[in-house]
């Protein structure tokens, strides 16, 4: 979720209570402690790092009292003796720890996938129910913030703060209803699914999208993208991508860390030749069949949208491209039991500015120490 919601959030919490401090710096700082645990961010200068550490330990349930603790200890203007109504430590470590709260449950109501279980699983909750910036939600958030700081209206700061969680937890909801109607209609259809994901669209709950993969035999998984309506409806063509060949995905987790890390982040990747200006060098011609040698770009389709306006004005971004990018040159190897070695590799992921550059692979257990805390030793 986008850091101003999420400093909304935290602001209608203070706001929603009887007893607060009275002090300046009250609002502030508990919208910051809202979006404290993304300061992940300035940790990680590699992509590496950026799948590990981003909505990893400082989004997790186990660090939670500890984040609540640190961001306690920097608002002393809140239990400050001399504020008036000024809490004691303890309320305040509590009040932090509920910001960071906020922050998790609306990180997890999204697409990206949040480690909530960290140290002890890497696993990523991803419910699905809101888009990344999602102005149906943010907006009457944003309405109910404003009103209630500026009229001092209590009921309203309570109603912005049920918003938070009736909203996202109606979206999550109708997703569930979707995915199982979806999956009926493919079926129905001739499809022969293997997987569906619903996933929230732009303006969500007004439109969706649905990935899912069909085992199309011999020739491998395809995986398909297709735009729904409110009531779950088609309102696009399902479009078809090559889905990334298991053994090929397997071979490159065993081969490679950041490729492990890279495809337990996606959920149906995809593969396409690598254009021409992307490539690391001559490395022959390129073959419009997946013959496990060449260049390849793996990739995820689940951050793009079904709507036209907004990809025209995903387009106009800084950087614009797709956010995360998989790419490696293969080598023939008749050796090796997939006939192939991955020589070179580059994670680019535009949208935060971190790429790799083409390099040689490590394989995992060879990652630093700090890896442990992401839960993927």
């Amino acid at each position: 979720m986008d850091p101003i919601t999420h400093a909304a959030s935290g602001a209608v919490a203070l706001l929603a209570l009887k007893k607060r401090p009275d002090h300046r710096l009250a609002l502030p700082l508990v919208a910051l402690a809202a979006t404290s645990p993304d300061a992940d961010v300035f940790f990680a200068s590699s992509p590496v790092q950026f799948l590990l550490l981003h909505r990893g330990i400082t989004h997790s349930l186990a660090a939670l009292p500890l984040m609540g603790l640190l961001l306690a200890c920097a608002a002393r203007p809140l239990w400050r003796p001399g504020t008036p109504g000024h809490w004691t430590f303890t309320r305040t470590w509590l009040f932090m720890s509920a910001c960071v709260g906020l922050h998790i449950w609306l990180d997890a109501v999204t697409t990206y996938g949040t480690m909530i279980f960290l140290p002890f699983s890497h696993e990523r909750i991803r419910l699905n129910g809101l888009f990344i910036v999602d102005p149906v939600f943010t907006l009457p958030l944003l309405f109910g913030l404003f009103y209630a700081a500026n009229r001092a209206s209590r009921p309203v700061a309570v109603a912005a703060l049920a918003w938070v969680f009736c909203w996202p937890g109606f979206a999550v909801g109708l997703n569930s209803l979707h995915t199982a109607n979806v999956t009926a209609r493919l079926t129905e259809e001739g499809y022969r699914v293997e997987r569906v994901t619903v996933l929230p669209d732009a303006l969500s709950p007004l439109f969706w999208r649905v990935l899912f993969a069909e085992n199309q035999g011999i020739q491998g998984q395809a995986v398909f993208e297709q735009g729904l309506d409110l009531l779950g409806r088609p309102r696009t063509p399902a479009r078809e991508h090559k889905g990334a060949p298991r053994e090929l995905t397997e071979a490159l987790s065993r081969a490679s860390a950041a490729c492990k890390y890279f495809l337990n982040f996606t959920i149906l990747p995809v593969i396409s030749p690598l254009a021409e200006n992307w490539l690391p060098g001559k490395t022959g011609v390129q073959s419009p069949v997946v013959d496990m040698e060449g260049s390849w770009l793996l990739y995820d389709l689940r951050f793009g949208s079904s709507l036209a306006f907004v990809r025209k004005l995903m387009a106009l971004r800084p950087n614009a491209d797709m956010p995360f990018q998989l790419m490696v040159e293969l080598a023939k190897d008749s050796r090796t039991p997939p006939g192939f070695v991955l020589a070179r590799e580059r994670l680019r992921f535009s949208g935060s500015g971190r790429d790799s550059g083409w390099c040689i692979p490590r394989p995992p257990g060879s990652t630093p120490f700090w890896t442990w805390f992401a839960g993927l030793r």
